[in-house]
């Protein structure tokens, strides 16, 4: 007995899913990054408020060169601030989240 060919129809592509996906994205701030860049070009000092508290950093080029070796996000920010000002920052007792919006701010400020 012959075995039959199979006949087969092509299929017709899948509905768009009614999912909407959002992206969203910050636009850089223009006036920050300026500020960056001039402050690496002219070796000023940086200033970062948070939470009520004004914190000075170096201007990126003049870091402690131990920042390089940092192994976490925590560690360069304490090699950066200093430990005085470091100390400061925790009084505060900040959380993980608090952490993540100053390191922001940080790498802002100096252009990271």
């Amino acid at each position: 007995m012959p075995a039959s060919a199979k006949k087969t129809t092509a299929r017709k592509p899948a509905a768009p899913a009614d999912e909407v996906v959002v992206v969203e994205s910050e636009l850089p701030d223009a006036d920050a990054e300026l500020d960056a860049a001039q402050a690496e070009v002219t070796g000023a000092a940086v200033t970062v408020h948070h939470n009520g508290t004004t914190y000075h950093l170096p201007s990126p080029l003049d870091y402690p060169v131990d920042v390089v070796f940092a192994e976490s996000d925590f560690e360069a920010v304490r090699i950066v601030l200093g430990e005085d000002q470091w100390q400061e920052y925790r009084k505060a007792k900040p959380t993980i989240r608090d952490f993540q919006e100053f390191n922001e701010k940080i790498n802002e400020a100096t252009g990271n």
